[in-house]
């Protein structure tokens, strides 16, 4: 078979194909972009939609959290209490110890009237007042302070008195007053 058709003719069969051809392709696009389309916006309602429920669930985990505040202060409170006390049981503090020890230290016709006894002050200078029966009875305290110096150290006599005449029906008429220094170690 012979073409004998003339040469135009066959251009414009040609450029028929070709725009048939580009008919699809143009159509297949405008598809393809409507497809596209429709996923983003579908995907933009189904983000949007999902950001408000976020929103609403944190809005009320946030009144929620409001609600619980108060306990969690108390909660914050108590961890700190509870530190507190394991810091002051980790140091190991007993004046329980220390009170029965310098209690077996003082001898018999004398007690003690004041007795201060803070870790802050251990290792510097404390006063300490007592009452004797006799001046003979605060000369031992004093002397029975100096031989237990694993407690007391640097144990000084400041003054002895009787007490005064109105006071003259008292148990423990004479008056002492020492100065010692509690040594740290004795707590233990």
């Amino acid at each position: 078979m012979i073409n004998l058709m003339p040469d135009e003719y066959k251009r414009e069969i040609r450029a028929g194909r070709t725009n048939v051809l580009l008919v699809r392709y143009i159509s297949i696009l405008v598809v393809a972009v409507i497809v596209l389309g429709g996923l983003l916006v579908g995907a933009y309602l189904v983000l949007n939609t999902t950001q408000q429920i976020a929103e609403a669930k944190v809005a009320e985990n946030q009144g929620r959290v409001a609600d619980y505040n108060q306990v969690r202060a108390e909660a914050d409170s108590l961890r700190s209490d509870l530190t507190t006390a394991k810091t002051i049981l980790d140091n190991d503090v007993s004046f329980a110890k220390l009170i029965y020890k310098i209690a077996d230290i003082v001898p018999p016709n004398v007690v003690l009237d004041d007795l201060d006894l803070d870790p802050k002050d251990f290792g510097s200078n404390a006063t300490m007042n007592a009452s004797a029966k006799t001046f003979d009875d605060a000369t031992k305290l004093k002397d029975a302070f100096i031989r237990n110096n694993q407690i007391f150290t640097n144990v000084q006599l400041q003054t002895i008195r009787a007490a005064d005449s109105s006071n003259a029906n008292e148990a423990y008429p004479v008056k002492v007053k020492l100065t010692v220094v509690i040594n740290k170690g004795a707590l233990r």
